[in-house]
């Protein structure tokens, strides 16, 4: 198979996939040796293909971390009731403090905790929240609903992300946050919740140590919900309908919530790397194609070690990156503009890397074209569909569609639009900066057994057995889409009226991220 006059080597995939995904990266786990190994080869790579320096006279960025870990959590008193850690609730917070004390605080039930003018709702419309704690439902209305006419229907948009309802609770002034947890609408049990916010997690830091972001990002188990709303002569069923609908109103549970707990803080620079090709006549216009290189690194338990070597998530996305940059560096004709590849750190952590690339970026986020991001590949058979996440946000759709049909393939649509995914990966920091975004993932799709055996587990090792029929149907499309866009004018653009359209548009117009 050709690209543009250059071949894909699935002999220099398998070897990239295979190595990345070795023990001896010991799962690639940011502020590790790991991370010092993995980053080492990235680099390499980049100047064995001549690959300039994306930033200045480096490939890497380097990514200011917080490591926090929460110590001697109390339990979780609402009135009169008491929840356990763990079991009941999570919490932690992301900022900078080692001691965090929530003290009887007003408890306040605001619906789905948003704020969305374009779609004429706000929860917050008639209270005021500042200082207090605030319960709140996941995923939005549109889900509970099922009415593709309120929000868009099952499919989650950003408003039912945490990460929105975290952010929007700061915005208002919150002091705590509690996410009632149901499996169906969040999109994976109670399971996933207290491993992901019980343990050590990263964090961002801005000039303020974070004091701007709210003191409890927290989940309530919705058995333990049941039990607040009760206490409170209040039908948690009830209550769920009535914030599905427009005009609800946030309600005062006439309790107080307290919580202490501990922090163990330490401070480290992870790393971004980034290579480019530059361009011949656009140099300054970058077309960027990339994919996350952290997963979960190692865990020492009982004398024994597990690595998490997070083959297909994502040293299968790595080394799809660095086959392309492969095949277009080798390309016989140059292009106009600039192609950067890139691998960002701590996108399992929250999409830490790429959010800090977003708001630091090389060059002014209005010089970019579009971005392009490879998370999870098909390691298997090739199939006659391609996978697109979200629906009428991008003109990137329909090149997606042309792309596709040029192999004889079609669209085929997320088939959990409800769990949000076009939000989930790195290229969303981008998107929320207003740059034409776009998700590759082929998670679980030809392997059902991946998603309940494989993912974030250890048993996502690298196999020889691997066909990469669809690695290799794959990266021709997007390698067709990136050399659509590198070699001409355009310039996708986002068809939805959206926080991320309007983004684009101040950008474009001066008010912009610019380079630092």
């Amino acid at each position: 198979m050709k690209l543009n006059n250059a071949p894909i080597n699935l002999g220099v995939y398998r070897e990239h996939a295979k190595t990345l995904a070795s023990d001896e990266f010991e799962g690639r786990g940011p502020l590790s040796e790991g991370e010092e190994k993995t980053v080492s080869y990235l680099v390499a790579q980049y100047k064995k293909l001549g690959l300039k320096p994306a930033f200045g006279e480096s490939y890497t960025q380097a990514v200011p971390l917080a490591k926090i870990t929460p110590n001697n959590m109390s339990a979780l008193a609402i009135g009169d009731l008491t929840f356990k850690a763990g079991a009941e609730f999570t919490a932690r917070t992301q900022r900078i403090a080692k001691d965090y004390l929530l003290n009887s605080s007003d408890v306040i039930f605001v619906g789905y905790g948003i704020n969305a003018p374009e779609y004429n709702w706000n929860d917050y419309e008639r209270i005021n929240v500042k200082g207090k704690t605030v319960v709140m439902l996941v995923n939005d209305p549109g889900f509970a609903s099922k009415d593709p006419a309120l929000f868009q229907g099952n499919a989650m948009t950003y408003y039912g992300r945490w990460t929105y309802k975290y952010e929007e609770a700061a915005r208002q002034g919150a002091e705590a946050v509690f996410i009632v947890h149901e499996t169906m609408p969040a999109g994976y049990g109670w399971g996933v919740v207290e491993n992901s916010n019980s343990n050590t997690k990263f964090s961002l830091v801005d000039e303020e140590n974070n004091a701007s972001q709210v003191g409890v990002m927290g989940w309530l188990h919705l058995n333990a919900a049941r039990q607040l709303f009760e206490k409170a002569g209040l039908d948690y069923g009830e209550l769920k309908e009535k914030a599905s609908k427009p005009g609800f109103t946030p309600i005062e549970l006439k309790a107080k919530a307290s919580l202490s707990f501990t922090n163990t803080i330490e401070h480290a620079e992870s790393q971004n790397v980034a290579g480019i090709l530059e361009g011949t006549t656009k140099p300054d216009e970058w077309v960027m194609l990339h994919a996350h290189w952290d997963h979960l690194g190692k865990v020492e338990k009982n004398g024994q070690t597990t690595i998490y070597n997070g083959a297909v998530d994502n040293a299968s996305g790595v080394a799809g990156v660095l086959t392309l940059a492969d095949a277009l560096t080798n390309a016989e004709k140059r292009f106009s503009r600039t192609l950067m590849f890139s691998a960002f750190t701590a996108e399992e952590t929250g999409l830490l890397g790429a959010d800090f690339f977003a708001n630091n970026p090389p060059i002014p986020t209005s010089k970019m074209v579009a971005f392009l991001n490879i998370d999870g590949m098909n390691v298997n058979d090739g199939v006659d569909y391609i996978l697109q996440y979200g629906e009428g946000y991008l003109s990137i759709e329909d090149d997606l569609a042309n792309a596709a049909a040029l192999q004889g393939r079609t669209v085929k649509m997320d088939p959990r639009p409800q769990n949000g995914l076009f939000f989930r990966s790195d290229h969303f920091a981008l998107a929320k900066q207003g740059v034409p975004s776009i998700l590759f993932m082929s998670l679980g799709d030809t392997d059902p057994s991946f998603i309940t055996k494989r993912y974030h587990k250890a048993d996502d090792d690298y196999l020889p057995s691997w066909t990469l029929g669809g690695v290799e149907q794959d990266l021709s499309l997007i390698g067709s889409m990136l050399t659509h866009y590198a070699q001409g004018d355009v310039w996708p653009y986002w068809k939805r009226e959206s926080d991320f359209k309007a983004k684009r548009l101040q950008s474009l117009s001066g008010g912009e991220t610019s380079a630092k």
